[in-house]
């Protein structure tokens, strides 16, 4: 394993050989929550982990309130996280707000990226009369986004094991829980009412690489609308509904997801 020059966002590229391969969690996660993945394709791909900004294994430095107050601060992070690592034409695996922040730089950064995999990721989660079906009212959204605010260490208690589901395998949700615990209120606040009120539904069509769309068949915080929607209007997408349940499928059954992605991965699918 290498330690990169990127130390605030404590990236590691695990292989020394091969394609680039680019792994990202969601809010709430850590690096840690790809080491199945690294383990299955350092052999053939140069795989990066990083933490992302506001996360605990993060510098706190790289935060930024105004910067991060959009997901596409973290695109941005992404985008010059690469570009100091050397990382070109890569594959790009991203869960929930950071397959958002893969597609942003993806549509930014021409180049980057040679295909996408969205894991339970969701461009809008407010309802749209129009026709959209988001999972969430706009009022459902701010009722959310104050109880935060209101009382961080119950919200995260009752918000853990929601999302994550699968109550019969508590452990996954408790440490779920433990690492939301450990955010600092004030950043968890502004990262998740960045990822919440945002609203990416103009970006998404103009992803020109393969992308292929995994969503769990119940997932509390994504409808199967928001990935059947991300999958139509991605030119080159394609969606699988994985038979898992929950926001984090890659975490439930990673075996399962690495089977599913591995193919596409290589450029085979």
């Amino acid at each position: 394993m290498i330690v990169t020059r990127a130390g605030a966002h404590r990236a590691t590229v695990s292989g020394d050989h091969g394609p680039w391969l680019v792994l990202a969690h969601g809010l709430g996660g850590a690096p840690s929550v790809w080491d199945p993945f690294v383990a299955n394709f350092q052999t053939d791909y140069r795989v990066v982990t990083f933490a992302q900004s506001g996360s605990v294994d993060a510098d706190p430095s790289c935060f930024s309130p105004t910067r991060h107050s959009s997901t596409l601060g973290f695109a941005d992070d992404l985008s010059l996280l690469c570009g100091e690592m050397g990382v070109q034409d890569a594959v790009f695996v991203g869960h929930s707000v950071g397959g958002n922040a893969g597609v942003l730089a993806a549509v930014g950064n021409p180049g980057l990226f040679s295909r996408l995999v969205l894991i339970n990721s969701s461009p809008c989660y407010v309802d749209d009369p129009e026709g959209y079906r988001g999972g969430f009212s706009r009022d459902e959204i701010e009722t959310l986004l104050e109880s935060i605010t209101a009382d961080y260490d119950a919200w995260a208690g009752g918000f853990g094991p929601l999302v994550m589901s699968n109550s019969e395998r508590p452990e996954y949700a408790n440490e779920f829980v433990r690492g939301l615990r450990r955010l600092d209120p004030e950043v968890a606040a502004i990262a998740f009412r960045a990822a919440f009120t945002g609203d990416f539904r103009a970006i998404f069509p103009r992803v020109d690489v393969p992308t292929l769309v995994l969503q769990s068949q119940s997932d509390p915080a994504v409808p199967m609308d928001v990935a059947r929607w991300v999958a139509s209007r991605i030119p080159s997408a394609r969606l699988v509904e994985l038979p898992t349940t929950g926001h984090f499928p890659h975490l439930i059954d990673p075996d399962g997801v690495i089977e599913v992605i591995e193919p596409f991965v290589a450029g085979s699918a």
